[in-house]
């Protein structure tokens, strides 16, 4: 029998002090047990069958099953529900990652009940921050590093509403090209493609970022599939950091997103969003966008009803700015 060595002591010495590490805390002491000598084939074990794993529903099968032509549930409009299907403290928010097509098929399946908004953006861009202040929950992953959300996120909301937080498309520095290219993004295309419940995507776009080659394209795509798609621009906050004053700040904020939309040839409905709550420009951004997503899912048709709403709310934006 082999006596077990922990790192730093040697085989005649186990249990003494280790002279690099110091005096061992005496819970981490590991005693010598008698082990069976029974040995498993390694190639007989890879080939032994796993137990089959059961997982929990992300739904029940009656939200599964798509609503009746004609039906309108109250369930999902809202109506004779004074509550708000994104609350402002204590939502209730279940998550199904779909890292690979049969997964997000099945998330699909168990979801087609429901209406389902997607949040899209680059790496960095602020994508999982802006989930995370919408639901009021730390549930994405917001991170510095690129590529921290690997799959189709699907995360019911309140039982009303399924928000999908997609794979970040790759940053200026390239980081996960390589993944988007092989995995990333035909699962996003395969979830834009079949998802019929999908009414539109949120973009998230760092307003002080140039637009890529990748992202340009990616949004045509996008737009091409029928799906309409709201401009969000992120980290607004920032802008005022690097101003001067206000009318500075005005200016820079204007150049910016015109620069954006000019370069992105956007014509459709965006918003200035910022995820510091203490800023009363935050908390009206997220009233905001929270009551278009209710909008959004509240209409009775698919993603032509959606597109027609997003079009008359930015002609009407675009008729009050020119005024101003």
């Amino acid at each position: 029998e082999k006596r077990l060595q922990l790192a730093g002591r040697s085989a005649s010495g186990y249990g003494q002090e280790s002279p690099k590490h110091g005096a061992q805390d005496a819970s981490m002491v590991l005693h010598r047990q008698s082990l069976p000598t029974t040995r498993v084939p390694l190639l007989f074990a890879l080939s032994m069958a796993r137990p089959a794993v059961r997982r929990q529903r992300l739904v029940s099968a009656a939200m599964a099953a798509p609503a009746r032509e004609g039906y309108a549930s109250p369930f999902l409009s809202g109506k004779g529900n004074d509550d708000f299907v994104v609350r402002n403290d204590r939502n209730d928010v279940r998550v199904l990652q779909c890292p690979t097509p049969p997964v997000l098929r099945q998330g699909i399946a168990e979801t087609a009940g429901l209406p389902h908004i997607c949040v899209a953006g680059e790496s960095n861009a602020g994508k999982s921050s802006l989930i995370n202040h919408l639901l009021k929950k730390k549930l994405a992953k917001a991170s510095s590093v690129a590529g921290k959300t690997r799959s189709v996120d699907l995360m019911l909301v309140n039982e009303r509403l399924v928000l999908a937080d997609l794979p970040g498309l790759p940053s200026r520095d390239h980081q996960v090209e390589r993944l988007w290219r092989s995995t990333w993004e035909p699962l996003v295309a395969s979830y834009v493609r079949e998802c019929e419940p999908l009414r539109a995507m949120l973009y998230a776009h760092d307003i002080r970022w140039k637009v890529t080659p990748l992202v340009r394209s990616f949004l045509q795509d996008v737009q091409a599939s029928g799906l309409p798609v709201v401009l969000v621009l992120t980290k607004d906050d920032r802008i005022a950091d690097e101003a001067d004053d206000r009318p500075s700040e005005a200016r820079r904020r204007l150049k910016l997103t015109q620069a954006v939309r000019r370069s992105l040839d956007f014509r459709g409905l965006h918003f200035h969003y910022s995820t510091e709550s203490s800023l009363p420009s935050s908390r009206r951004g997220r009233r905001q966008l929270l009551s278009l997503i209710e909008d959004l899912i509240g209409e009775p048709g698919g993603r032509e009803e959606c597109r027609r709403l997003l079009e008359a709310r930015a002609a009407k934006k675009q008729g009050r700015a020119e005024q101003d």
